[in-house]
């Protein structure tokens, strides 16, 4: 690989954000040992379909992130040509080991791979065997911007072309990476968390856990939420939004995604808001429409 030649040239890895210094053929494993959730919203056909692509190459990578060893992902199209391809940032939802990147992930970025984008997603340090420790949008956001020097060493990554796509917590980061003006062409978020001080009213055993995570959380309490949560600091969405919710989310309710379009609307924000009625959290009742419609949203915004 051209990294493992950079790597030699620096010495250490740690000199080299972003570099992938392991990449292994994704597992996806027998549909009959997938979870409930994936067998209720993804058939057979579909799911040995992606596993057995042949236009694209899924791959698990280990890539560095502030001198840590980071878990992720790395989707393409395969295509002996010469080509670049726009690339979307993938962003996981949940924490630890909750909500973490699996097989029916991995057949949703086969598709977007297969309309011709490359997908890049972290697990976040600390997570499914990489270093450090989460900090639920603190120094783990790191581990999103240092996808962007990884797309920049691969030859087929057109980083002119730059998408973030986040799933609940992974609105979250993206709405961070915003907030840190990160370049992107564009955005989508699925079920995206917007207040997180409500969803803790909403679930509080969540969210101790999850705050447990925010290092300081003790000393700066519902301010260290209020940072997180998107709907303090809309003026901060740089890019156009497209946001997805089910009506029937039982984590995040609607209503939050429509107060924020709200929101959007009066900054006059370029959006598009999308109630899928009788959807739930993931939207993976409508997952093909849904990942469609993300695919037509970035392609829009493609320079």
């Amino acid at each position: 690989m051209v990294i493992s030649g950079l790597m030699a040239a620096f010495g250490q890895t740690s000199a080299i954000p972003g570099a992938i210094i392991d990449q292994k053929a994704c597992v996806f494993g027998p549909y009959e040992q997938q979870s409930k959730f994936t067998k209720r919203f993804y058939s057979k056909e579909d799911y040995d379909a992606a596993r057995s692509s042949s236009r694209t190459e899924c791959s698990r990578i280990e890539y560095m992130s502030d001198g840590l060893k980071v878990i992720g992902y790395l989707v393409r199209p395969r295509n002996s040509a010469p080509m670049r391809f726009p690339v979307i940032i993938f962003n996981r939802g949940g924490f630890l080991e909750r909500g973490k990147i699996e097989s029916f992930n991995l057949v949703d970025f086969t598709g977007l791979a297969e309309q011709g984008f490359v997908v890049l997603a972290s697990q976040y340090r600390g997570n499914d065997g990489g270093e450090g420790h989460e900090e639920l949008g603190g120094a783990d956001l790191d581990d999103v911007s240092n996808l962007l020097a990884t797309a920049k060493s691969l030859p087929y990554a057109d980083t002119r072309n730059i998408f973030m796509y986040g799933v609940s917590r992974g609105g979250m980061m993206t709405f961070l990476e915003m907030k840190r003006n990160v370049p992107i062409n564009a955005a989508a978020v699925v079920g995206a968390v917007y207040d997180l001080a409500a969803f803790g009213e909403r679930a509080p055993g969540v969210v101790t856990e999850a705050t447990s995570l925010i290092p300081d959380y003790a000393h700066k309490g519902i301010a260290a939420l209020q940072e997180r949560s998107v709907m303090k600091w809309p003026e901060a969405v740089n890019a156009p939004l497209l946001i997805l919710h089910g009506a029937n989310d039982d984590e995040v309710p609607a209503t939050e995604a429509l107060t924020f379009a709200m929101k959007l609307s009066i900054l006059k924000k370029p959006y598009e808001l999308v109630v899928y009625a009788g959807d739930v959290h993931e939207v993976a009742g409508n997952r093909r429409e849904r990942d469609e419609r993300i695919a037509a949203w970035f392609k829009r915004y493609v320079r």
